[in-house]
């Protein structure tokens, strides 16, 4: 007698897996995640929130930043810095000193620019000056041991102020405590492409795929420049991030990251995208970029200047310490990110808007959520689908459809709740009414004959979590 065979996905909780042909993939994995995310508190595939818009500026808005002392947002859009404390009413603070794209850090109550040129500071959530005494080419801008470090990206220079002093730039030999600067691979073929933090040790990302660790700072005596790779190609100035202990960066190669080693402070590289970098790494240009996402464990990669987003959830799932990648693509093309709390902001095309699980459109677009598997083959002659079974948490009403193999069926997802009240009213907590979740559970007895199968889900409007799905077959 014939036995049952399950494809049983646990949810695909493994996400995308382009490195390999769709019949060879594990049934935990995807060829197709469009429009879903890991959530961030039980792990289940979802439905991507929906965007909500702030702010249109009817130019674009190229970068977007949070001033946490002042209780106050900063954008720009082309050479004008704007301040607004609410998302709605905003103000113009002045223009940058450079024409490169905008790069913000606080230092200690001040929040500091760099665009290109003079460094800008940036004084009681209000007022915009020139650090006249700054570098006069900075590109970059953040915060180390007290004091500021900038370089500028035509050259191999790593610059630091004096410490405690944002304004003072000057070397003394005398004064350990004075502006410092540490070339880094002197002579080398290349110039300084991005700066990152890998534990206490800075990296630093150079042309021509030379990265570098520096340990221990320049005024001391035992500080260090160290090589660590000649074929660590970053692909721009924003290409990197840093989560706990690696430094993630994007490039030729894909999405990679450097760790440490059980070896004393030795690093090695690691393929953090191994299931998309073939595809990455072929659709990279100098518009790259990454973004971190702490509220949400994620780590957003842009490969090129339009409206697709590869989410890479950083928790390890794999065994070998590697995530999961979804897709997003937006209604407009992303320039920033910025994180507030549990909020996320998004500044894209001409204007800002706040990530919303209320919603299921972008800008007023309708989401569409598209969930493929991996497919089946016969290894005789065909495949019997028994049975299936698919159910979701409805997150927003709305209606989908789902395929296993020849047999498609409609889905509509309610999001009717049944309140808990008594004599007096409902029940209400902090949040809002206590309710039951509505589910859709979708079950089928027998699904055709079959030379391979394929589970697809697309929900063509609301918002789901997928739940569970598996189906039983027969091989004959």
């Amino acid at each position: 007698m014939a036995e049952f065979s399950v494809m049983n996905s646990q949810g695909f909780p493994y996400g995308i897996n382009w490195s390999r042909p769709p019949e060879s993939i594990a049934d935990t994995e995807l060829v197709q995640a469009e429009n879903c995310e890991y959530d961030e508190e039980d792990g289940s595939l979802k439905t991507v929130q929906g965007v909500t818009i702030k702010i249109d500026m009817g130019t674009s808005v190229d970068t977007l930043f949070y001033d946490n002392r002042n209780a106050c947002y900063y954008f720009t859009c082309g050479a004008f810095i704007y301040k607004t404390t609410d998302m709605s009413a905003y103000v113009k603070l002045g223009q940058t000193t450079g024409t490169s794209k905008a790069v913000y850090t606080m230092y200690g109550g001040v929040c500091l620019v760099a665009s290109g040129g003079l460094l800008q500071a940036i004084t009681g959530g209000n007022t915009l000056t020139t650090v006249t005494g700054s570098p006069a080419r900075c590109d970059f801008v953040t915060v180390r041991t007290g004091r500021v470090l900038v370089y500028a990206g035509d050259s191999d220079a790593l610059k630091y102020s004096a410490i405690g002093d944002y304004t003072a730039w000057t070397n003394d030999p005398k004064d350990s405590s004075s502006g410092q600067f540490i070339n880094v691979g002197y002579k080398d073929p290349g110039n300084i492409i991005a700066v990152d933090f890998l534990s206490k040790a800075i990296m630093v990302y150079k042309e021509g795929g030379r990265a570098y660790k520096i340990v221990g700072e320049p005024q001391d005596s035992d500080y260090a420049v160290e090589p660590v790779s000649q074929t660590a190609y970053c692909g721009s100035q924003r290409a990197t991030v840093s989560v706990d202990s690696k430094s993630y960066y994007l490039g030729t190669s894909g999405m990679m990251s450097f760790q440490p080693t059980n070896a004393y402070g030795d690093v090695q590289p690691f393929e953090e995208g191994l299931n998309v970098n073939a595809w990455i790494a072929g659709n990279i240009d100098d518009n790259c970029e990454m973004w971190r996402l702490p509220n949400k464990k994620q780590i957003w990669v842009k490969t090129q200047n339009d409206n697709r987003i590869y989410i890479y959830h950083y928790i390890p799932r794999y065994q070998d310490g590697r995530g999961a990648f979804t897709v997003r693509t937006m209604t407009h093309s992303l320039h920033d990110v910025c994180c507030v709390g549990a909020l996320v902001y998004v500044a894209y095309g001409n204007k800002i808007g706040v990530l919303d699980s209320s919603v299921d459109t972008d800008d007023g677009v309708q989401i569409q959520t598209a969930i493929t598997s991996g497919t089946k083959l016969a290894s005789k002659h065909s495949i019997l689908v028994m049975s299936r079974l698919f159910v979701s948490q409805n997150i927003i009403e709305g209606t989908g459809t789902i395929k296993c193999g020849k047999k498609i069926r409609n889905l509509a997802f309610s999001a009717d709740s049944t309140y808990a009240y008594d004599a007096t009213g409902y029940a209400a907590d902090a949040t809002g009414y206590a309710y039951q979740e509505s589910y859709t559970r979708s079950y089928k007895v027998g699904g055709g004959n079959n030379k391979s199968v394929q589970v697809e889900i697309l929900v063509q409007s609301g918002a789901i979590s997928l739940r569970e799905l598996h189906y039983e077959y027969l091989e004959v």
